[in-house]
């Protein structure tokens, strides 16, 4: 892919390394979720400035992203790909046929929006009755609050978090707006509208599509030990198959 002077007008999460978080979903989709990604339709739901999307456009059939906001990075990314195209939307809010799509990337977007059971409605809805989702959020009970990168402050009362870090001058407090929860709950949300397949011993036993040869002990621990252990991993990832029985 090409390099363009882009905008700095970005999320405030970044577009750093978008690349080799498109790789990283590629791999899972592909190998674990055995999907012909070159035969597929493609959503990426809360896409952001389009890092995602515009990485893997050239793998796909066609690519959508959509975001609540539009966003200036957005232009570049359509020159440069001609099956990618980007809509401003919401989950209240958006011009999407039902099941037109065979797959649907929802990356780190549930914790930012006021209904995370409305955006699985959603998806639940867009996706194709043989589609696959992939899925993924932060965790609740993961002590390191993963937008700020402060302890425990996303276990008490956000006023009383926000006082906290501003009394030790912390810097992204206006970043503490997220609203993570735990991998009981998130399965709970999911399960009547999918089947859920854990996406975590895969990811960490596997060697990273981008780079190579870097397997780490963890890699050598049984999947069934690594699936036990999810709940209390910084971050779930999920492949989710719709349900036939709830398919309208």
């Amino acid at each position: 892919m090409s390099e363009f002077t882009t905008p700095t007008t970005d999320p405030r999460w970044g577009a750093d390394k978008r690349n080799i978080k498109a790789e990283q979903i590629a791999h899972i989709l592909e190998n674990l979720g055995r999907v012909k990604l070159e035969q597929s339709n493609v959503l990426d739901i809360g896409c952001g400035s389009g890092g995602i999307a515009a990485h893997l456009a050239p793998r796909v059939q066609s690519m959508t992203g959509m975001d609540p906001e539009p966003w200036p990075r957005w232009d570049i990314w359509l020159e440069a790909h001609p099956n990618l195209k980007f809509m401003q939307g919401s989950v209240e809010s958006n011009s999407l046929e039902p099941h037109s799509f065979d797959v649907i990337i929802c990356n780190q977007v549930y914790e930012h929006v006021p209904d995370p059971q409305a955006l699985i409605q959603l998806i639940a809805r867009l996706i194709k009755p043989e589609g696959i989702v992939y899925f993924a959020g932060p965790n609740l009970l993961f002590p390191i609050e993963p937008h700020v990168f402060w302890p425990f402050v996303h276990w008490i009362p956000r006023e009383l978090a926000i006082k906290i870090m501003k009394a030790f001058r912390a810097k992204y407090i206006d970043y503490l707006d997220a609203y993570s929860t735990h991998y009981w709950k998130l399965k709970s949300w999911l399960s009547p509208q999918f089947e859920i397949k854990n996406a975590i011993p895969f990811l960490i036993r596997e060697t990273h599509p981008v780079i190579k040869d870097k397997k780490t002990l963890t890699s050598h621990i049984p999947s069934s030990v690594l699936s036990i252990l999810t709940p209390l991993t910084p971050g779930f990832v999920f492949l989710l198959k719709p349900r036939e029985n709830v398919m309208k």
